[in-house]
């Protein structure tokens, strides 16, 4: 087969690439990989499979695959950032999304002349996209994109041809209409060829067109660009980028002339939007309060000179320290109080974001199923706003109840709708996070070499924050516990989320219990017991929520201490029950067997299976922890039929996972007569 896309044209057969009718150098390795993307180029090449399409084999690292790409990139005239014909997608493979065509094996290619013609003066490596084909016979779906440094009215002028082009006139009228609320593509544009310059960088911040913002920023007129509405939408653009320290230093400019001028509306946006940094920060509940707390006060001091709107962003950020706080019921009536104001102005965008808010609040109280259903409504209404980055963040948030809940194929369904809605919005600062959580999705689900090229793309970003908690859970499923041992105590040592019911163990309490999990499975491998650090120690000694006693029990069964240990254990086990955090349950009830097994009492093992199947049966026991126990406790019990079906179980759940090599041994060792 031979494929053509501009002046590039490939025989498949021949294994030749060319360029104006002029060979280009390939090795046989590029010229596979080419292939293999255009001749599927109706779905996304998984890593796997085009490392085995390369090299027919699998045993091969996703480093030598990049540096594959990337070869075949420069032979096409591609590169990462641009990636106009092979389009990375993070975490699950490539796509071809250039335009080309297919020629029949009996049609003629270009022929590639030889080495004293004119081709060796050929460039080759050319960064520009060659011009697609005209009527092509396949093609991969559009991407819409706009150029990377665009004028806000040429952006706009383009938008509105995309949108004549993609839906035909017969439909703008409706376009128009579903736009007038100001949140549509056709409202966008309308707003860019508009007098309302703010307007229209708002509009484009909203919809993650950084570039456009910077761009528009710096070609308003001076009185505008000075004014406090310019320096409030620079400092936002600085924060969704992950410039932090700047967006902290022109916060501390922004404020010294708001002060001098005593405008308390000016102020008290520059105390929301220090709020909001503190939030991207992790710093501590009070200290993501305090100012927010301080904008309230300030606006209702002001009266009818705030306007509702401002006042509910107000009380929603306000309430987002309350919740960090654990102070649940005053965060839902500061959240209720916002919705009544966006409601009485019409806003229902902003409505959707406060019922996201709400939602969290009553994730954060143990009603996760309900919580997470109402954030799905959520996510579907801000689809519907084109809110990406709002989006983004409901479906990381969805993700998360899910994973609490156990259901990790629905967790990696989450994280796919986020993985594409980053590649429209490309600079998001959601992109860290998010790569994040779908490796912890990915890893749950025993794809660990899929899970450790996320973690590595997520770690290429150049974020100024940084978390190990995913990590050190990979690396401790990945069998190496001195990595995840050295990333929970990073964990340690840098959180500062200080709330009691946050998320996947994203505080102190969930770094300790991982440091202590991996101390128990280097302990396993014949190694010392590790010493934790003196802030460790005290937390360990003196826990103040469920997730550290279950860290505390997990330690003290690691020192030997078993009667203990099952205090702490089934305490903690009993607290998550009560919110329902099955992912919790289960780290507590694995060292909780141990300690049952140790002593020969497998009917209280068995009533520790049965108590976390309760909640999810089916969910429970397709979880590969959960069939280690079943494992366990079959072959203490030497019931030779559970032993066979656990260790299938096992065998399914685990994919890339091994298991732990005692459990193995146990099992080869079992006497089957």
């Amino acid at each position: 087969m031979h494929y053509r896309w501009g002046d590039f044209s490939l025989d498949r057969k021949g294994s030749l690439l060319t360029l104006g009718g002029c060979q280009v150098e390939a090795s046989r390795r590029v010229l596979d990989c080419i292939a293999h993307v255009v001749e599927h180029h109706d779905r996304i090449v998984g890593y796997d499979e085009l490392i085995f399409a390369i090299w027919r084999h699998h045993d091969v690292s996703n480093h030598q695959l990049s540096q594959i790409v990337l070869q075949a990139r420069r032979a096409i005239g591609d590169d990462g950032q641009a990636q106009h014909s092979i389009r990375t997608i993070p975490g699950i493979g490539y796509r071809w999304v250039a335009t080309f065509r297919p020629l029949e094996e009996h049609a003629e290619p270009a022929t590639a002349t030889s080495p004293a013609s004119s081709c060796e003066e050929t460039p080759v490596a050319s960064s520009v996209a060659p011009p697609p084909a005209p009527e092509p016979a396949h093609s991969a779906p559009a991407y819409v994109s706009l150029p990377k440094k665009p004028r806000l009215r040429a952006a706009a002028i383009l938008s509105l041809c995309l949108v004549v082009l993609a839906v035909g006139p017969q439909r703008i009228e409706s376009l128009a209409s579903n736009g007038s609320n100001g949140t549509g593509l056709f409202s966008a544009a309308d707003r860019a060829l508009s007098s309302d310059p703010i307007g229209s960088l708002r509009e484009a911040l909203l919809m993650g067109r950084f570039e456009d913002v910077r761009e528009g920023l710096a070609t308003l007129p001076p009185d505008i660009a000075d004014g406090m509405e310019a320096r409030l939408i620079e400092i936002e653009l600085d924060i969704r980028r992950g410039r932090y320290a700047r967006a902290d230093e022109k916060l501390s400019i922004q404020t010294a002339r708001a002060e001098a001028t005593g405008d308390p509306v000016w102020r008290a946006r520059l105390l929301l939007q220090q709020s909001e940094l503190k939030n991207r920060l992790q710093a501590s509940g009070a200290d993501i309060l305090a100012p927010a707390q301080s904008a309230v006060e300030l606006l209702e001091s002001a009266g009818a000179q705030a306007a509702p709107e401002i006042l509910a962003d107000a009380l929603s950020r306000r309430a987002n320290g309350l919740n960090l706080s654990d102070r649940f019921e005053e965060a839902q009536r500061d959240l209720i109080r916002a919705r009544d104001l966006y409601q009485s102005i019409g806003d229902e965008h902003r409505g959707a974001v406060v019922r996201g808010s709400l939602a969290r609040v009553r994730m954060r109280t143990g009603d996760l199923s309900d919580a997470l259903e109402e954030m799905r409504a959520v996510a579907d209404d801000l689809a519907r706003h084109d809110d990406r980055i709002r989006e983004i963040f409901a479906r990381n948030t969805m993700t998360k109840i899910q994973i609490e809940l156990l259901r990790w194929e629905d967790a990696l369904d989450s994280s796919d709708r986020s993985m594409a809605l980053l590649q429209e919005v490309r600079e998001s600062e959601r992109r860290y996070p998010t790569l994040q959580l779908r490796a912890f999705a990915l890893t749950g689900l025993g794809r660990l070499r899929e899970a450790a090229a996320l973690l590595e793309d997520a770690e290429s970003l150049k974020s100024e924050r940084r978390d190990f908690i995913i990590p050190a859970i990979h690396h401790l499923e990945a069998g190496d516990p001195t990595a995840s041992l050295e990333a929970a105590a990073r964990e340690f040592e840098s959180s500062r989320i200080d709330t009691r019911s946050n998320l996947l163990l994203e505080n102190k309490d969930g770094a300790a219990l991982l440091w202590v999990s991996a101390a128990r499975a280097l302990v396993a491998t014949g190694q010392p017991i590790p010493t934790p650090s003196e802030a460790m120690t005290q937390l360990l000694n003196d826990p103040k929520t469920a997730t550290a006693r279950c860290a505390r029990g997990r330690w003290l069964f690691v020192q030997g201490r078993s009667a203990d240990a099952e205090i702490e254990l089934r305490q903690a086990m009993a607290e998550f029950d009560a919110h329902n955090q099955l992912y919790r349950m289960v780290l507590a009830a694995e060292p909780l067997i141990d300690v049952l097994l140790q002593r020969g009492e497998t009917a209280s093992a068995r009533d520790v299976l049965i108590a976390l199947r309760a909640h999810a049966p089916q969910r429970v026991d397709d979880d590969y922890r959960v069939a280690l126990m079943q494992l366990k406790l079959a072959l203490a019990e030497k019931d030779e039929f559970m032993i066979e079906a656990a260790y299938r179980n096992v065998a399914i759940s685990g994919r890339e996972r091994r298991p732990p090599d005692e459990l193995l041994s146990a099992y080869t060792k079992h006497d089957w007569n």
